[in-house]
């Protein structure tokens, strides 16, 4: 009879303690199970980043190249980038996946209304890659080949990620995805002060004014997530107290509830004396689609200094650099004279930004989505050669002319 009395009164303690825990507000809850600073992000090396020479036809090309191995879909691994033909000096845009272990399509970002010319090849582990360049109309094909390059800064790719419930006990929640992808000059390299410039610098453009200024980076990305974090929690508390989130939905109630935070960098142009990058902040917040946009920036490596727009161009460029720009839009879209930019473009005209990179032989601006075109355009990057504006060009980012 004691034991039957005993086995009741901790069967009434642990009824009464699952009472008291379910009357305890939900914040009490998610305090006690939720503390970010705890969570310590480790970095790891799961992207690779290839510096590429060779030939498309008879014409030298170089390709920065990323693959997020560790980021795989239905058509394979994952590949982001951009080349350029060295005698013109342009960045286009490009991505794909490989297919089969060693089989890699890349697709050039083009006109959004067009068929788009693709790289598709043969791929190996080193990076070499060779096959046919194909035009998107169907009309021409020519045979590429390209290797790894050593003319460049050695670099290796870093990321952390993470996730949190914003309601740890519900068996179904809304949820935070942060992620961070970034570049770091490899260890090997025999240049440390220029390395400890470039990593500074590749910190600050990843994380602008959370930036400490000496703390390593992941300190500065931890710091983020925890931001970003917190941010989310209160939002989606301030959802369920006005009754928008409920604790027995299923999953796919919280769909546009799920956010995402993602930064990268890439590559656009790698060399001994100039390495240009682009900081890209992805952000999906529910809607219809996430939003994007890169900022970017040019290192003069001989100065170790970052490159602003009146080092590169003398006052009074703006008249003739719209009419290059306007020049650059017709080309990469196949309009005619007679067409108006605003066939493709949100205006008639078209004018500089203050979001450029610099390569050898010339200066691009990269227009974020919804800035000057529809959102299906992506990202636009247009090119003017220094040739083409040559007498607002400073002397030393001309090419050396012939006595």
């Amino acid at each position: 009879m004691r034991r039957l009395l005993n086995w009741k009164l901790w069967g009434g303690i642990i009824v009464l303690f699952g009472v008291l825990y379910a009357c305890v507000p939900d914040g009490e809850q998610e305090q006690a199970e939720l503390n970010p600073a705890d969570k310590k992000l480790e970095a790891q090396q799961t992207n690779k980043y290839y510096h590429l020479k060779g030939y498309l036809d008879t014409l030298s090309i170089t390709m920065e190249l990323i693959e997020e191995t560790d980021y795989h879909n239905e058509y394979g691994r994952f590949f982001r980038g951009f080349y350029r033909y060295d005698q013109y000096g342009g960045p286009i845009a490009i991505f794909g996946n490989l297919e089969d272990d060693d089989q890699l399509v890349l697709t050039e970002q083009g006109g959004w209304d067009n068929d788009p010319h693709t790289f598709q090849g043969e791929w190996d582990e080193r990076g070499n890659f060779s096959g046919l360049w194909l035009n998107g109309n169907g009309t021409s094909a020519f045979n590429f080949r390209l290797v790894p390059g050593d003319e460049a800064v050695p670099l290796q790719c870093l990321t952390v990620e993470d996730s949190i419930r914003a309601f740890p006990h519900w068996e179904h929640s809304p949820t935070l995805f942060y992620g961070a992808e970034w570049l770091r000059v490899k260890d090997n390299w025999n240049q440390p002060e220029l390395q400890r410039f470039l990593d500074i610098e590749i910190a600050k453009g990843l994380l602008g004014e959370r930036y400490a200024g000496t703390d390593p980076l992941p300190v500065g990305l931890q710091d983020q997530r925890n931001d970003y974090l917190s941010e989310y929690v209160e939002e989606m508390k301030s959802l369920r107290d006005a009754g928008m989130l409920d604790s027995l939905a299923g999953p796919d109630a919280f769909l546009s509830m799920s956010y995402n935070y993602n930064s990268s960098v890439q590559v656009y142009f790698n060399s001994p004396e100039l390495l240009t990058l682009g900081y890209t902040d992805y952000s999906y917040l529910g809607g219809a689609h996430g939003m994007f946009g890169t900022q970017v920036k040019s290192y003069d490596l001989r100065t170790q200094r970052v490159l602003e727009l009146r080092d590169i161009l003398k006052p009074g460029y703006e008249r003739q650099i719209g009419q290059a720009l306007d020049r650059a839009v017709r080309i990469k879209y196949g309009l005619k004279s007679n067409q108006a930019l605003d066939a493709i473009l949100f205006e008639k005209e078209i004018q500089a930004n203050d979001n450029f990179g610099i390569s050898d032989k010339g200066i691009f601006f990269v227009y974020a989505p919804y800035e000057i075109a529809p959102y299906a355009a992506g990202e636009i990057e247009l090119f003017v050669s220094f040739e083409q504006i040559s007498e607002y060009v400073q002397e030393e980012w001309l090419p050396a002319t012939e006595e």
